[in-house]
């Protein structure tokens, strides 16, 4: 179960998200069409699902945009693919999409906690909010973190080493939440997440 304060802690960090202009994703998951803008880096990959390990997909992915771009409608997204929540993980992504699309920082995190379950006009509403619920919007603001990542690392700012290593611990911490395991370790891997992320990104902004 994800406590109050553990999920409190995670958000304060999520918060450092941004505007999100990514056209397919890292992880397989689509939202907004930009085909025209993509081009790939290496024109001879026509497939990142055939890589074996979660990493190398998603490095293919970074490494190939416009075959990112493709499987973004022809695949599950990575955090999804576990048949214990798959159905209602693919749902939450189609239901939230038109949120990424929301200019004002705001007016994303208030779209998230309506697709996420949470009423937000409701006093106390996230403290007393169903706990799969809760979950959901971690995993949305995990979701435009992971897309902010994919941004820096095509400006140049991060590695695609490291853009790689950090998507993948964000799809890691978003299948331990679906999957509902204990607080203890997801909060363990958030640790590991953070402080690469602190030696990441911490000397750019």
């Amino acid at each position: 179960m994800i406590k109050r304060v553990f999920v409190l802690s995670l958000i304060s960090l999520l918060v450092l998200s941004t505007f999100v202009y990514a056209a397919g994703s890292s992880s397989g998951n689509a939202r907004q069409d930009k085909s025209n803008e993509v081009t790939s880096k290496s024109p001879t990959v026509t497939t990142c699902e055939s890589k074996e390990s979660l990493r190398d997909r998603i490095r293919c992915r970074i490494e190939n945009p416009s075959v990112a771009y493709r499987e973004a409608y022809q695949s599950v997204e990575e955090a999804c693919r576990d048949d214990r929540y798959k159905e209602r993980c693919e749902k939450l992504y189609r239901a939230s999409s038109y949120c990424y699309d929301q200019e004002s920082s705001v007016e994303r995190k208030k779209c998230f906690l309506k697709e996420s379950g949470l009423n937000i006009n409701a006093g106390g509403a996230f403290r007393a909010a169903p706990t799969e619920a809760k979950r959901n919007y971690v995993v949305l603001l995990l979701y435009e973190l992971q897309e902010r990542i994919e941004e820096m690392q095509e400006a140049g700012s991060v590695t695609t080493d490291e853009a790689t290593s950090l998507i993948a611990k964000i799809v890691e911490i978003k299948k331990m939440i679906l999957a509902g395991e204990k607080r203890a370790d997801i909060a363990i891997k958030m640790r590991e997440f953070k402080e690469e992320y602190k030696s990441v990104i911490g000397g750019i902004e």
